[in-house]
C-alpha cells in the first residue's frame, strides 16, 4: 500500500495542482472584464449613459477551459492507472501466495508433528515422575487399616443392597 501512496503523491496531487493553477489563470485572464462588470453593478451613482465594456477575446477562456478539461481527463486517467497498478500488485501477491501455499502447508504440518512429539515426550516424563513420587509416599499403618476396614464395610453394605433388591 505504500507504493500506492507514493503513486498518489507523485502523480495525482501534481495533476490536481495543475488543474487548479490553469483554472486560476483562466479566471485571471478574464479579470479586467469582471472588474468592469462589478464596477458597473456597484452602488455608485448611475450615469446618463453607460459605456460598453471592451470586447474581451473569447479565445483565451476557451483555450484555458480546454486545457483545464484536458488536465481533468489526465487526472481521471491517472486515477485509473493507480487502480490498475493496485490490481496488478494484489494479483501478483495472490499468485505468489498460491504458489507458496503447498510448501508452507507441508512446513506447518512438519512443525506440528515435531511439537506433538515434544508434547508426548514431556507428558511421558511427567507421568513417570508423578508415578515415582506417588509410589515413594509412605502411608502410615493406622490409615491402611482404616482404609481396609472401610472397604470391607462398603462390600458388606453392597451385598445387603443386592439381597434387598
Amino acid at each position: 500500500m505504500a507504493d500506492v501512496e507514493n503513486i498518489v503523491e507523485e502523480t495525482v496531487k501534481p495533476a490536481a495542482r495543475r488543474v487548479v493553477r490553469r483554472a486560476k489563470a483562466a479566471v485571471a485572464a478574464d479579470k479586467p472584464a469582471a472588474r468592469k462588470a462589478a464596477a458597473r453593478n456597484s452602488a455608485a451613482p448611475k450615469r446618463a449613459y453607460t459605456r460598453k465594456a471592451a470586447a474581451t477575446p473569447k479565445a483565451k477562456p476557451a483555450i484555458a477551459l480546454k486545457k483545464a478539461s484536458e488536465t481533468a481527463k489526465e487526472v481521471a486517467y491517472v486515477q485509473l492507472g493507480i487502480c490498475g497498478k493496485v490490481y496488478d500488485e494484489v494479483n501478483s501477491r495472490v499468485s505468489k501466495a498460491r504458489k507458496e501455499a503447498p510448501k508452507t502447508w507441508s512446513n506447518l504440518v512438519k512443525r506440528g508433528e515435531r511439537v506433538q512429539r515434544d508434547i508426548d515426550k514431556a507428558q511421558k516424563d511427567l507421568t513417570k515422575d508423578l508415578r515415582k513420587r506417588v509410589n515413594d509416599i509412605e502411608i502410615p499403618a493406622p490409615i491402611e487399616t482404616r482404609v481396609t476396614k472401610f472397604t470391607k464395610a462398603v462390600k458388606k453394605l453392597t451385598a445387603r443392597v443386592k439381597k434387598a433388591a
